[in-house]
């Protein structure tokens, strides 16, 4: 009888350490997600400075080949700015600072990296960037 007490009281003690442990792991992992969340910056939009909330993005076109180091691409803008502006909210060229109309586009470059995030420079607007006439 005391055997299998002794038996039912080691099964127990075994599930409250098992159960102690996921808790604690748990804990940590969200820790982790909590520290990486706060170290992030908030993503603008290159054209009209409005911070973007989870699941909003840039409006933009990514020209091929895909398989080169750097590609041409356009941004439009993003919901707060394209296709129509929201109240308070202007269209400018963070290269001239001069107003864009809103069937204009920045024009940039997708740098393709191998590890890590991509990257992309904004090389101007319709205005101040031209393309080369060969």
């Amino acid at each position: 009888m005391d055997l299998l007490v002794l038996g039912t009281f080691s099964v127990l003690i075994i599930s409250l350490l098992a159960a102690i442990l996921a808790i604690n792991a748990y804990k940590k992992v969200t820790e982790q997600r909590k520290k990486k969340a706060s170290n992030m910056q908030p993503v603008k939009c290159p054209v009209c400075q409005s911070e973007l909330f989870v699941g909003e993005q840039l409006i933009s076109k990514v020209y091929r080949p895909m398989k080169v180091p750097d590609q041409l691409m356009t941004i439009q803008g993003c919901p707060h700015c394209y296709p129509k502006c929201e109240p308070g909210v202007a269209r400018v060229c963070p290269v001239c600072h001069k107003a864009i109309a809103p069937d204009q586009a920045l024009t940039a470059r997708l740098f393709n990296k191998a590890v890590g995030k991509k990257h992309v420079h904004i090389i101007g607007c319709s205005n101040c960037h031209k393309p080369r006439a060969d």
